[in-house]
């Protein structure tokens, strides 16, 4: 009996010390899209970059201009950066902005625009491909 306890036990470490949380299937580590909130409302952006060759374009900045309050008084600028996938969340967007919205999608020289329409898709997804 004791003599196939170690073994066991070596195989089960094994197994343990090669799983690593946060992968996906075939290995590749599963990576979130990078996230910024407005909290302004219950809407939200799903925003996708890539290149010329399809590929995910890392570090891409996305900037928008949100105005909110009366007769759009008021300014929120946001800005963040792709993640590995190319992705970036903007959640929490007002539902009914005064003026549209707006996000500019910038790596390099290359510049792309993508409008924001909350009062037709509240949780919306975008594909930008920079050329």
């Amino acid at each position: 009996m004791r003599n196939l306890f170690l073994p066991t036990l070596l195989l089960f470490s094994c197994i343990a010390l090669n799983a690593q949380p946060g992968t996906a299937q075939g290995g590749e580590a599963a990576v979130p899209p990078t996230a910024i909130s407005a909290d302004l409302g219950t809407c939200s952006a799903l925003i996708t970059v890539t290149g010329t060759d399809s590929k995910p374009v890392y570090n891409a900045k996305v900037t928008t201009r949100i105005r909110y309050g009366l007769m759009g008084a008021k300014k929120l600028d946001l800005e963040t950066f792709t993640s590995a996938k190319g992705q970036v969340k903007i959640t929490k967007l007002p539902e009914l902005p005064k003026k549209p919205i707006f996000f500019y999608v910038s790596k390099d020289d290359k510049l792309e625009t993508v409008e924001f329409k909350p009062d037709i898709h509240c949780s919306a997804t975008f594909d930008v491909r920079l050329k």
